[in-house]
């Protein structure tokens, strides 16, 4: 990618952007960087920092307007994501694709599309008060799966096993959804799968990894473990991408990332979950996709909102990886040793811990909540089960 003396507007800032606002940096462009908090890493490597809510598009929009810039990008929120579309739709700047943005980050128009097409899911209702939730249950049958329809991560998101447990699902879904209306869906028992891919510069959709998912049973499902290559065989694996297409098809993505979650049941099936226009969290894209597959994906968002012309080239062979989130023992942690030991074994691409020594730490009530996690990638699930072992091994949480 040739040096550019562009402005570019990246909404998102956190650890989460840092790879994206590194490769924006090495173009040369001027970068304005925008971020909920004021304490976002990412500030460190923009020309301009400005602290402002994803969510406030007007303030979005006017500090594009008064800042000249010529490109906008996001990645890895649902709500950056939206407000870099509708900056580009509004400014007529690159890639704008507010179509695309609307139908991914609403999970009730989501399923609404792909019902349309066809596309195997769970059973759905979408509920704006109590009584229809229980409506919804009596249709669908316990358990059910209650979801707020505009949040990320797994925020508000409640297995119900039964009428005990409706109401507190409701109100926790509801607390957490900004368009104040939840999805009721049928529980689905089986392996769950992420599909991460992209859009090339002709708009030629290419599925790059599938990874198999380990999450806490309970009422409180969390993710543990996402492990690239998914641990299915070729058949399931050929039926799932085949899905993907068509789910990315039915919801006219021409741009962009792309992060789809599905569950495949004992019976082959495979449902879809919710799929997004934007690279998946945690590094997924920002990481660990270009280390598995030598797509650039931090380049192609850059050079796509500048809107210069890019190429995708995945290896014949992808390599392997495990994004591992971890959970430690309940406590007042006084102490956490090995964490830069831990880090310089070969092999951790990733190793940040979300907590500190004062911390009162429990079982995580969210994806949020969760202690850390370290990213591990190797030629085989074999060496990277090794790597993560001897980092494990390095860290020392001690206890009060």
């Amino acid at each position: 990618m040739h040096k550019s003396n562009k402005k570019l507007m990246v909404i998102g800032a956190s650890w989460e952007q840092v790879p994206l606002l590194r490769t924006a940096k090495s173009t040369g462009c001027e970068i304005l960087a925008t971020n909920l908090t004021p304490d976002a890493s990412g500030f460190d490597l923009a020309t301009q920092s400005v602290v402002v809510d994803p969510r406030d598009l007007t303030a979005i929009l006017n500090l594009a307007t008064a800042s000249g810039i010529q490109g906008v990008t996001a990645d890895e929120c649902d709500y950056s994501n939206y407000a870099a579309n509708f900056v580009r739709e509004m400014l007529s700047l690159p890639s704008a694709d507010l179509a695309g943005a609307q139908v991914t980050t609403n999970k009730h128009w989501m399923r609404a599309r792909c019902h349309e097409n066809h596309v195997v899911q769970p059973r759905f209702q979408a509920c704006r008060t109590l009584q229809d939730v229980q409506t919804a249950i009596d249709l669908i049958d316990y358990p059910v799966i209650v979801k707020p329809v505009d949040n990320r991560g797994s925020f508000g998101v409640r297995r119900v096993d039964g009428p005990s447990e409706v109401e507190d699902a409701f109100l926790h879904a509801l607390m957490n959804s900004h368009s104040r209306e939840v999805l009721v869906e049928a529980f689905i028992e089986g392996i769950h799968l992420t599909v991460d891919g992209c859009f090339d510069g002709d708009s030629q959709h290419y599925n790059l990894g599938v990874a198999s998912k380990k999450i806490t049973s309970g009422s409180k499902p969390i993710i543990t473990e996402v492990m690239y290559p998914a641990d299915i065989s070729e058949e399931q694996l050929s039926h799932v991408l085949d899905t993907n297409t068509r789910v990315i098809a039915a919801l006219g993505l021409t741009r962009g990332l792309t992060h789809s979650e599905y569950i495949l049941d004992s019976a082959g099936r495979c449902f879809l979950l919710e799929t997004a226009n934007r690279g998946g969290g945690v590094l997924t894209s920002g990481l660990i996709l270009p280390e598995i597959t030598g797509v650039d994906l931090n380049q192609l968002l850059v050079q796509e909102a500048l809107g210069e012309p890019f190429e995708v080239s995945p290896w014949k062979k992808s390599k392997a990886a495990k994004l591992v989130f971890f959970i430690f023992d309940s406590g007042t942690v006084t102490a956490i040793n090995g964490i830069e030991d831990a880090a310089a074994v070969d092999g951790v691409k990733h190793l940040q811990l979300l907590i500190k020594a004062g911390d009162e730490i429990g079982p995580p009530e969210s994806g949020a909540g969760r202690h850390g996690f370290g990213i591990f990638v190797g030629d085989d699930i074999e060496t990277v089960d090794a790597i993560h072992a001897e980092c494990i091994s390095k860290l020392k949480i001690e206890y009060a």
